[in-house]
């Protein structure tokens, strides 16, 4: 759908009642359906006697003329998704999900599941507007006798969070029955309540009876930790698989769904991929380790399903029954083309559900990956890796001085001039961007620092009378910056000063540094010997001794290593894959004598030696 359509509903009303009425009168519009008897829908079609209402109606229809030739009920589902405000989309995580996804996921579950068809018990524990619901009801009614009306009633189920939105769904469901000319009045098993604590054998007298539900399709909200509501933090300690990490909100609906699966049931959901690997994600990956359930996993890795969404998914069918892992990274475009036989089995006791999985196309691929995680020591093992500080607020302690005096940097903010004194300033250097040693020095930067060593040799903030003291230009300048720091966690955490940094990482480390970004196409390690160097927005492996630095720095460049990486991190759009210590972590390496690193420091074809030494090819 345009998005001059989207704006015009924007800028009409976010009064759902009215929105729901302009949306479904253009819809019976420009499908020429027409309605008698169901009051649902005629409550929310605009009666001729409405000026106001019929006035804006020719308005948007004029608007959708011009981008639209029919009205789908695909662009039914995108107008309601669109038109929840973007705060509560972060909120609930609402999203609009592609019909080919929907069918996908319907047509494997009802492939997987043994039910009656006229008997099935389908849920959307997050339903939306209804997409899922509607795949699902499609799909009855092209392979069973029965009537919408009995569809509606014995077969199709959903919770949703925001009451407007259940009614969207209820709105879907009826249009679409008008469509094939059902006009009455519909039973719906469609419920407003929050998945983290709604019980549906206690609220469902038929899902109780049934033993749960046959299938459970959807697509779980995306919401991070730092963006839910208290309540929703609360409720997600109720649950086993949100108790590592900050765990995001679509990782509770895993145990949800299957909780409420009947025995044999099949959940089948398309969500993020991160679970893979992450820490968030652990405590799913040693419930699912436990529960041994059949799960067949399809990841698009670092494609983009959702339009204007920076998420990466994946596709989950998981049977109540026991069985392995059957896993596939492929493209969207692949689907209608994969097999069993294309799949990778994997047992559950052969992965690593603590540290992550490694899943794989191939036996040779997952042979190469174990292989390189037994050789030597492990990365975690020998190394510490580090993130960069952790202000909140980089621009209000960062800068590049234009001057200097002998006590004083001189540096210009918003057109102003301010004096920082030098004593209470530090080096710093993105991380993520550096590319040799030169950037080093080009790319240096000063960062005021208001912490200072105490007698136990312990790092504390400078008190405020100090620090105004001892530091009045400094203190001046922050002062500017006193209402910007306070939005720092939503304004609710008490720091032990205002103008301490938001988080203490990083701010301590007075050692030799092996630094690389996050996230890059093709890793890069620049190694620094400023022990007093503070860094950002990337990752250092910090060590002591320079010789261990060089060696790792050479194993780190290798092809294996790129190889290694390509293969186990998380992939992101145009080539870009996660550096992060999580995905690094496991990579072993080699156990040498002093001399033959050495000779590997200064060999003119380290890879050479590197692949003998790993076992990658005969000696």
């Amino acid at each position: 759908m345009n998005k001059q359509v989207f704006q015009f509903l924007k800028n009409y009303s976010t009064d759902p009642v009215l929105v729901n009425r302009l949306i479904v009168t253009s819809f019976l519009n420009y499908n020429n359906l027409s309605l008698e008897k169901n009051e649902l829908l005629l409550y929310n079609k605009i009666n001729q006697g409405n000026t106001i209402e019929l006035k804006v109606l020719k308005e948007f229809e004029e608007v959708l003329n011009n981008y639209i030739t029919k009205f789908s009920f695909e662009n039914l589902i995108e107008l309601f998704e669109f038109v929840i405000s973007p705060t509560e989309k972060i909120v609930n995580g609402a999203i609009y999900t592609p019909e080919f996804i929907r069918n996908f996921i319907v047509n494997k579950q009802f492939e997987l599941v043994s039910a009656d068809l006229r008997k099935v018990k389908c849920c959307d524990i997050s339903c939306g507007c209804g997409g899922f619901l509607l795949t699902i009801t499609n799909h009855l009614r092209l392979n069973t006798e029965h009537s919408f009306k009995e569809i509606f009633k014995e077969n199709i189920y959903g919770l949703d969070i925001a009451a407007y939105s259940v009614e969207r769904a209820k709105i879907l469901l009826s249009l679409f029955a008008l469509s094939s000319g059902e006009d009455e009045n519909f039973d719906f098993n469609l419920y407003t309540g929050n998945a983290l604590s709604f019980d549906w054998f206690k609220a469902s007298k038929p899902i109780r009876a049934n033993g749960g539900f046959d299938l459970i399709s959807g697509n779980p909200p995306y919401v991070a930790s730092r963006n839910m509501e208290q309540e929703s933090l609360d409720l997600m300690s109720n649950w086993s698989v949100a108790k590592s990490g900050h765990p995001d909100l679509y990782i509770p609906f895993f145990q949800i769904g299957y909780h409420f699966l009947k025995s044999k049931g099949i959940l089948g959901y398309i969500t993020v991929n991160t679970f893979i690997k992450s820490i968030n994600g652990r405590a799913l990956r040693l419930f699912l380790g436990s529960e041994k359930p059949l799960f067949h996993f399809i990841n698009f890795a670092g494609e983009q399903i959702f339009k204007g969404r920076n998420t990466y998914t994946c596709l989950c069918f998981i049977s109540k029954n026991p069985g392995s892992i059957k896993y596939l990274q492929t493209e969207s475009s692949n689907l209608e083309n994969i097999t069993e036989e294309v799949l990778q089995v994997f047992d559950y006791k052969d992965l690593d559900h603590f540290s992550g999985w490694n899943l794989t196309n191939s036996i040779v691929t997952d042979s190469f990956i174990k292989q390189i995680e037994n050789t030597g020591i492990k990365l975690k093992d020998k190394f510490l890796t580090r993130n960069g500080i952790a202000t909140l607020k980089n621009d209000s302690y960062k800068f590049t001085p234009v001057g200097e005096t002998k006590k004083h940097y001189i540096f210009l903010k918003n057109q102003i001039s301010f004096k920082i004194e030098r004593e209470v300033c530090r080096d710093i250097i993105n991380a993520n961007k550096i590319k040799d040693e030169n950037d080093l020095q080009e790319m240096l930067e000063k960062i005021i620092f208001p912490y200072e060593v105490d007698n136990h040799g312990k790092l504390q903030i400078i008190p405020e009378d100090k620090l105004k003291s001892r530091f009045p230009n400094c203190y001046l300048y922050l002062l500017t910056q006193k209402e910007i720091l306070a939005t720092r966690d939503k304004g609710l955490k008490n720091y032990e000063e205002w103008y301490a940094y938001g988080r203490r990482q990083s701010m301590d480390i007075n050692s030799l540094k092996l630094f690389f970004p996050h996230i890059t196409t093709k890793p890069r390690f620049i190694i620094s010997d400023d022990l007093d160097l503070l860094f950002y927005n990337g990752i250092a492996i910090i060590s002591d001794d320079l010789q261990e630095l060089k060696f790792l720095k050479v194993i780190l460049e290798s092809d294996i290593f790129y190889k290694y990486i390509l293969l186990t991190t998380k992939n992101y759009s145009s080539g870009f894959l996660s550096m992060s210590k999580n995905y690094i972590k496991n990579f072993g390496i080699l156990d040498v004598t002093e001399d033959v690193k050495i000779k590997i420091i200064n060999s003119s074809d380290p890879n050479k030696l590197l692949n003998k030494l790993y076992g990658l090819v005969k000696s």
